[in-house]
């Protein structure tokens, strides 16, 4: 069981690991990857279910789905079910820019950390997955279906996996 202590030091560690991220994330990229890579994540979303699984208003969501439309990197398309709204997809075009943000942080991490070993990388890797699978808050509803599960041998972002 975690104690006080051993939960007070990752409260510490936090705002580097944090700080760490944004520096990751402020490579050149598209505004609007993360919903980019989330309509990938669930498949065919609504606008307001992406709103809920980013936990960011709708209004904000919005105008980042339309500035990744004019992009051409996301579609809409009615709902099957409900003419009035639409469902998301991400095009060719939105499935190169992620595979590019990819390699990009990957490029990036190899060069910070070149002096840690494979091991040292998988370590990290599982807690940091672990710690995210037992922290994560519970989901406010249920958006939209779950997308199919990613390929055997992948990781467990399958919107950023290298493709051929």
């Amino acid at each position: 069981m975690a104690t006080a202590s051993a939960c007070a030091a990752l409260v510490d560690v936090m705002p580097d690991v944090l700080r760490l991220r944004r520096t990751l994330a402020a490579a050149p990229q598209v505004p609007g990857t993360a919903v980019l890579a989330a309509v990938l994540q669930l498949g065919h979303p609504r606008v307001s279910e992406l709103a809920d699984h980013l936990h960011l208003d709708l209004s904000t969501v919005s105008r980042k789905v339309a500035h990744l439309r004019d992009l051409h990197l996301v579609e809409a398309a009615p709902h099957p079910l409900d003419g009035r709204a639409q469902q998301l997809t991400v095009t060719p075009a939105g499935l190169d820019e992620l595979r590019r943000v990819r390699r990009s942080l990957v490029d990036d991490l190899v060069r910070r950390l070149a002096g840690w070993d494979d091991a040292d990388v998988a370590t990290l890797t599982t807690l940091l997955g672990r710690l995210a699978d037992d922290a994560a808050p519970p989901p406010a509803r249920a958006a939209c279906p779950a997308a199919p599960p990613p390929p055997a041998g992948t990781t467990r972002s399958p919107h950023l996996q290298e493709t051929a």
